[in-house]
C-alpha cells in the first residue's frame, strides 16, 4: 500500500481550531479531489465527525497523540492514550497510532496504545531524525531525493510522516513528481505525508481583518486558509491520479489511437473505470469566452489492466480528427468521480496562430535618424535604437497610444554587445537586423503592412543555468490582465509542470505572494509554459504575443517563490516580461540556501543543462489588430465540462 497523504491541522481563520461540520466535509472532499488516499491528523486527534467522513469516503488515517516536540510524562500520557484509543478505535479508517511528534515520543506509552486497542494496530514514531524507527517502519522527516534512495534500500519500510515542506510556493507539488515515482517504484516505500494541507491564519479583527499567519510560521499549506487552491494542489491532483496517461503536449502525426496507461490503483482494475474522449477547438484571441468548445465526443472501452500494472488505452477517433485543435481524455473512477483530464494539441502552433497573425501585401516604410530606426506597417510603428539594438517604443496611430514596452531584447543570461545594424526590404516588409558579439548572434525585426511585427533571434549559451531567453521592460502598475493559449491557469516551475493543462486561460492582475494575505489564486505573476499566444491588457492598450515555435515560456513580472527579506527567490530574469526557453526549479524552505540547493530534490529540480544554439521567432502586435476572429466568436457556448 502506498499512502498519498498530507498533514492536517484543524483550523479556520474566523473560528481558529473550531470547524463546522461543513468545513470538516470540505476538507475530506478536498483530500479526495487531490487523489490522496490518506491523512495524518497532526498533531492531535481530529473531530469525531472527520473520522466518520474518512470511514465513509475511504481515507486512511494516522491518529496522533496530542503534542508537538515535547513528550508527555508517563503519568500524564497514560490517561490521554486511553481516552484517544477508546474514543477512536472503532473507526476502520485508522491504520496507525502516532506516539507524539518529532521528539514528543514517550516510548513508555507505546504499549498503552496496544493495551486499549483490541485490533492492536501498529504504533509509529513520527520524527525528524534517523534512528527512531519503530515496528519496522521508518518515519524520518524531510529527507532529500538521494538520501531517500538510500533509505529505500534499507531493510525497513520507509513512510515519511512529513516531507516536502510546502511553505510559500515551494515543496508540496514541486519535486513531487520525482519523489512520488521514486516511492511508487520501491517495494519498501509506504508513501508519505506532505507538510501541510492548509495555510493557517487567523482573522485579526483588531487589524482591519487581515489574515495573520504569524510571519512564516503557519503558511505551510497546499491550500490557502479558506481552502484556496494553490498551484501545488493541481500538480498533486495529476501526480497522485491512480490512472496515469502518457499524454504528450502534441498528438503525434502518426497517432494510432493508443496511449500508454499505468494503473496505480491498489485494488481496482482499469476496466472498472470509465474513459471519454473529445475533440475540441480553443477559444480564439478575440472571443468573448475562455476555454474550449467540444465539437465531437465519445466513450472509450476501458482496458483490462490490473491494479499496479501497465497497458494502453485505445481511442477510436473519427476520420478528420486532425482538423480540430486538441484531443481531451477524461478518466473517472468506479464511483464516477473524475480523476483527471488530459489535453494534447492536435494542431501545431503555426496552425493555431495562422488566423490570428495576419499579413497584407501593402508596402511598409523606414525612417532613419542618427540614433534610431523607425519601421512602420499599417497603423503600427516600431522604434529601435541604433546603438544598442533595443526596442525604444511602439506607437499605434489607430488606437492613438504608445506602449511602454521597451528595453529589449536583453539576454537573461549571457552577454551581448551590438556590432552593427542594417535596414533592408524583404518583399514588401521592412526589416532591421542587428548583429552582436558575445552570446547573442543576431536579432531581426520585421514589420508587415498588417502591423504584425516579427522578432527573430538566435543566441548560444551553455552551462547549468536557471533560465535562458530574452527580456523586455514594462511597468507592472500598468498591467490589467493576461489571456493566453498555453499551460495554466497556475504558474509553473521546472519541477512543477504537472497540473497545468493546455487551454485558453485568463488571469486578472493580482500581487499575490503565495501563502500571504490577500490570498488570490491563481497568482498572476510567474512562469507560464507552452505559450501559443498571449494577450496582455494594460492601461495603455493591448499587447499581443504569439509564437509558431514550441516550448515558449512567458515570465510576467517579479514575484517571490520563497520568502526573503532582501530579494525574490528563486533568482528572476532581468526586466519585467521575459520570453524563455527554460525556467528554474523551486526548492523548499528546508533546502540549504533556499534555492541554491534544489538539485537535492531530484532530476527535475536540477538547473537546466544548456548547450548549443537556440533560435526562436516571436510575433508582436502593439495595439488591437483589425482581425475579426472566427465567425463563431459570439455564438459558441463557453462549455468544457460536458463529460
Amino acid at each position: 500500500m502506498k499512502f498519498k497523504g498530507t498533514n492536517r491541522h484543524c483550523f479556520w481563520p474566523e473560528t481558529a481550531r473550531a470547524l463546522s461540520d461543513d468545513q470538516q466535509l470540505q476538507d475530506a472532499l478536498l483530500l479526495k479531489e487531490m487523489n490522496m488516499n490518506a491523512v495524518r491528523c497532526s498533531h492531535y486527534p481530529p473531530d469525531k465527525l472527520f473520522l466518520q467522513l474518512c470511514d465513509s469516503l475511504g481515507i486512511y488515517v494516522l491518529d496522533e497523540l496530542a503534542g508537538w516536540q515535547k513528550a508527555y510524562s508517563t503519568p500524564a500520557g497514560e490517561p490521554l492514550v486511553k481516552e484517544l484509543v477508546l474514543r477512536d478505535m472503532n473507526h476502520p479508517s485508522i491504520i496507525f497510532w502516532d506516539n507524539g511528534n518529532e521528539g514528543g515520543t514517550n516510548k513508555e506509552l507505546d504499549d498503552v496504545f496496544v493495551k486499549w486497542d483490541f485490533q492492536q494496530r501498529p504504533v509509529i514514531h513520527p520524527h525528524h531524525r534517523p534512528g527512531n524507527q519503530f515496528n519496522g517502519i521508518d518515519c524520518n522527516h524531510y529527507e532529500d531525493y538521494y538520501s531517500t534512495q538510500k533509505i529505500l534500500n534499507d531493510s525497513l519500510i520507509y513512510m515519511p510522516t512529513e516531507f516536502l515542506h510546502s511553505q510559500d510556493d515551494g515543496g508540496a507539488g514541486a519535486a513531487m513528481d520525482d519523489f512520488w515515482n521514486l516511492h511508487w517504484k520501491s517495494q519498501r516505500s509506504a508513501g508519505g505525508f506532505i507538510w501541510a494541507m492548509v495555510d493557517e491564519a487567523v482573522v485579526r479583527t483588531d487589524l482591519n481583518n487581515v489574515l495573520d499567519a504569524n510571519g512564516l510560521n503557519a503558511n505551510d499549506g497546499i491550500l490557502g486558509p479558506h481552502r484556496e487552491k494553490e498551484g501545488s494542489f493541481y500538480a498533486l491532483r495529476e501526480i497522485f491520479s491512480p490512472i496515469r496517461l502518457n499524454m504528450p503536449a502534441q498528438v503525434p502525426a502518426a497517432f494510432d489511437g493508443n496511449i500508454e496507461l499505468e494503473n496505480r490503483f491498489h485494488f481496482t482494475n482499469a476496466n472498472q473505470c470509465s474513459f471519454y474522449w473529445a475533440l475540441v477547438n480553443f477559444s480564439n484571441p478575440f472571443d468573448r469566452f475562455d476555454g474550449y468548445v467540444i465539437k465531437k465526443k465519445g466513450t472509450i472501452i476501458p482496458p483490462d489492466i490490473a491494479a499496479t500494472k501497465q497497458g494502453s488505452l485505445k481511442i477510436d477517433l473519427p476520420s478528420g480528427y486532425k482538423s480540430y485543435d486538441a484531443l481531451v481524455v477524461v478518466a473517472k473512477d468506479n464511483f464516477g468521480k473524475e480523476l483527471y483530464k488530459w489535453t494534447s494539441k492536435i494542431k501545431d502552433n503555426a496552425s493555431l496562430v495562422s488566423n490570428f497573425v495576419t499579413t497584407k501585401n501593402d508596402s511598409t516604410s523606414l525612417r532613419e535618424t542618427d540614433s534610431l530606426f523607425t519601421i512602420t506597417g499599417g497603423e503600427v510603428s516600431v522604434v529601435l535604437d541604433k546603438k544598442t539594438g533595443n526596442l525604444v517604443t511602439t506607437k499605434n496611430t489607430a488606437n492613438d497610444y504608445t506602449l511602454s514596452f521597451n528595453n529589449g531584447p536583453v539576454l537573461v543570461k549571457g552577454n551581448a554587445t551590438m556590432i552593427s545594424g542594417k535596414a533592408y526590404k524583404e518583399g514588401a516588409e521592412q526589416v532591421v537586423e542587428f548583429t552582436y558579439s558575445g552570446d547573442m548572434k543576431y536579432t531581426k525585426w520585421k514589420i508587415n503592412a498588417s502591423g504584425w511585427t516579427t522578432l527573430e533571434y538566435e543566441y548560444n549559451i551553455g552551462g547549468d543555468l536557471p533560465f535562458a531567453g530574452i527580456s523586455f521592460s514594462y511597468p507592472e502598475n500598468y498591467i490589467l490582465s493576461s489571456r493566453w493559449l498555453g499551460k495554466g491557469p497556475s504558474r509553473q516551475w521546472k519541477n512543477r509542470m504537472k497540473g497545468t493543462p493546455i487551454n485558453v486561460w485568463k488571469n486578472i492582475y493580482n500581487d499575490t505572494h503565495t501563502g500571504y494575505s490577500p490570498n488570490i489564486y491563481p497568482e498572476f505573476k510567474g512562469y507560464y509554459g507552452e505559450i501559443s499566444w498571449m494577450e496582455l491588457s494594460t492601461v495603455e492598450g493591448k499587447l499581443y504575443i504569439a509564437s509558431k515555435d514550441t516550448g515558449l515560456f512567458v515570465r510576467l513580472f517579479d514575484f517571490y517563490g520563497l520568502s526573503s527579506a532582501t530579494k525574490p527567490h528563486p533568482e528572476l530574469p532581468p526586466g519585467n516580461i521575459s520570453f524563455l526557453d527554460c525556467i528554474p526549479p523551486i526548492g523548499t524552505k528546508l533546502a540549504t540556501g533556499l534555492t541554491t540547493n534544489t538539485r537535492v530534490y531530484g532530476p527535475q529540480s536540477e538547473l537546466n543543462h544548456l548547450k548549443g544554439d537556440k533560435k526562436r521567432t516571436l510575433y508582436f502586435y502593439f495595439g488591437l489588430p483589425k482581425t475579426t476572429g472566427s465567425k463563431e466568436q459570439y455564438s459558441r457556448p463557453a462549455v468544457d465540462n460536458v463529460f
